[in-house]
Parts: structure tokens; C-alpha cells; sequence
């Protein structure tokens, strides 16, 4: 991530910072005055929410630093490090409200009466829905801008506050206005809070470890990329793909199959006209490998690609087979 991107990003984490800590506070003075589940639930959310846009803006101050002699590619995964945090601290978020949730529903099971939630609560909730949208359209409009998957994640937890709070402001409602029988609603609004966070925070958690653990880029875009090298003029094949995330930009490592009888100088313009390719697709902050291997007329060319394989031995993570024009 280059500095200017990353101030940017940076910029963006610190206005849902502040903004968290204001209604965090207001969340839980709500929640407790007006005895209710279902908003303390909200203000752990919220509170999470803050605690990763902490995290966010060291992690993004930490990515715009330059390639230097300890990060030979930069510091890209500290972006996805950030993901990761948010996405793990979502989770916990969501069993600690499913616990607490779920003790208030079995009391009311059980035949013991719980408070009934004050308007002080309901209005919280309706200012929440208000607020975390608002956040939404921001920080995934700076995401996209950006193509920042740290702040998509950020922006989807905005998101997942605002229709947790859909359902706090039902829960509240409910056990506000329909008698004390209803009143079991408010933590079954908690309930729903934490599936809700958890159906966000799965695949963005996944993506995250997925590229902390050097996974592959998905198989369409390898396609992409391939696609892009075979089109150089003077590319005769190309196999042996290695790819990989680094925050917003990727890593690769590709062997591409020229005429044998070409000089080295040519050789090198085409393997260069590749790179250059690459980061057509990518920018020019890509980190790009080329390893030229000449191949001679009257030698049998490579297999078509099939599945990767064509049954040759592969190395962990690699991905072997001909590509032919």
C-alpha cells in the first residue's frame, strides 16, 4: 500500500473511531439505564467496532511504509493482519452476546420476570441504525476507492452494526409495547445481533488467514493473469504460476517459454513486456518474477492446461503444467 493510500485509509479508520467512542458510550448508558439486553449487546458491537478501528489505523500507518531491507515486499500483510484482527474480535463479540442472550432467554423459559426496557434504549437503537449506515456508505466507498480489503472488512462492520441494530430496535420495540410476556423478545433481538455478526465475520476471518497462510489467488483471476502473459507477443507458453496476496497488491512468479534462438536482450524485452502486463492488471506495485525458458521447433511443446497438474511433481503451492499459445 503506498504512503498516500495508506494516509488515506488511515483518515477513514479515525473518523469511525471517533465516532464509535461517542456512540459506544451512549450505547451502554442506554443499554444499563434502560435495562436492556439486547442494546448492551449493541454497545459490545460498537465497542468492538472501536477497539478494530484502533487497530486500523496503526495497521494502516504501519502499511504505507516503503519497501526497506527487513520487508523486501513491503508491509502489505500488516493490512491483512488488521483484517484478521477484525474479524476474530467480531466472533468473540458474538459469543459473549450469545451467552449473555441466551441466559436471559432460558430465566424467562424458566418463569422469571425480566425488566422491561426503557425508551431511552429505543432511541439508541433507531440513532445507531442512523449512524453505522451512514459509516457503511463512507468507509466501503473509501474501501473501493482504495481497494483496501481491510476497510471493506471495516465497512461491513459498520454494516453488521447497523442491521444488529435493526434488530435491537424490534427486540426493544416489542417488549416496550406488547405487555410482559413479549418481554423475552429484547434478548432474542441479542440473539440475533450475534448470528448476524458472525455471518459477517466468517468470510472475511477466512480471507484474511487464507492470505496470511501464502494461499493461491483464486483460480479465475490466475486465469486473468495468464490469460494477460500469453498475450505478450514472443510468449510461446508459460507454466509453473506461483501466486500470492500482499495486502491490496500480489506476488508472482511465472516461467514463460520463448524461441531458443532468440538473444538475450530479446529475451529479457519480452520477459520485461510480461511484467508489464501483469501490472496492467495490478499496478505497478505488483511484485512480478519472470524465468525465461528457451524451446526449440523441433522439441514437443507443452501440454495444453488442464487442471494444473498434467501430471508432473509440484512443490507445495505450485502450479504446474503447459500453457501454449
Amino acid at each position: 500500500m503506498g504512503k498516500g493510500r495508506a494516509k488515506r485509509a488511515e483518515r477513514v479508520s479515525w473518523i469511525g473511531l471517533w465516532v464509535n467512542v461517542a456512540l459506544t458510550a451512549f450505547k451502554f448508558f442506554a443499554g444499563f439505564a434502560g435495562n436492556s439486553a439486547a442494546m448492551t449487546a449493541d454497545a459490545l458491537h460498537s465497542l468492538s467496532d472501536m477497539a478494530t478501528d484502533a487497530v486500523a489505523v496503526v495497521g494502516f500507518r504501519v502499511t504505507g511504509r516503503p519497501v526497506d531491507a527487513s520487508h523486501d515486499y513491503g508491509h502489505g500483510k500488516f493490512e491483512t493482519l488488521v483484517t484478521v484482527i477484525v474479524g476474530v474480535s467480531l466472533m468473540a463479540v458474538a459469543v459473549g452476546i450469545f451467552i449473555g442472550g441466551g441466559e436471559r432467554v432460558l430465566a424467562v423459559v424458566r418463569g422469571r420476570a425480566i425488566p422491561r426496557p426503557g425508551m431511552i434504549a429505543l432511541i439508541a437503537a433507531a440513532l445507531s441504525i442512523v449512524v453505522k449506515e451512514a459509516l457503511f456508505v463512507f468507509t466501503r466507498r473509501a474501501a473501493r476507492s482504495l481497494s483496501s480489503d481491510a476497510l471493506m472488512a471495516k465497512a461491513w462492520d459498520h454494516r453488521s452494526d447497523a442491521l444488529s441494530s435493526i434488530g435491537t430496535l424490534a427486540g426493544i420495540s416489542g417488549a416496550l409495547f406488547l405487555g410482559p410476556k413479549a418481554r423475552i423478545l429484547d434478548p432474542l433481538a441479542a440473539l440475533v445481533v450475534a448470528a448476524v455478526i458472525v455471518r459477517v465475520a466468517l468470510p472475511v476471518t477466512y480471507r484474511g488467514v487464507s492470505e496470511l497462510l501464502e494461499g493461491s489467488l483464486p483460480e479465475e483471476e490466475e486465469g486473468e493473469i495468464l490469460k494477460a502473459i500469453l498475450g505478450v507477443p514472443g510468449v510461446r507458453g508459460a507454466h509453473h504460476l506461483r501466486t500470492r496476496r500482499i495486502g491490496s497488491g500480489i506476488a508472482l512468479e511465472v516461467h514463460i517459454l520463448v524461441d531458443r534462438t532468440l538473444d538475450i536482450a530479446s529475451a529479457h524485452d519480452i520477459s520485461t513486456a510480461v511484467e508489464a502486463a501483469v501490472r496492467e492488471l495490478y499496478g505497478g506495485g505488483a511484485f512480478v518474477s519472470v524465468h525465461v525458458e528457451p524451446v526449440s521447433e523441433d522439441l514437443p511443446e507443452p501440454a495444453p492446461y488442464d487442471d494444473g497438474h498434467n501430471g508432473r511433481e509440484e512443490g507445495p503451492g505450485h502450479h504446474d503444467g503447459g500453457f501454449t499459445v
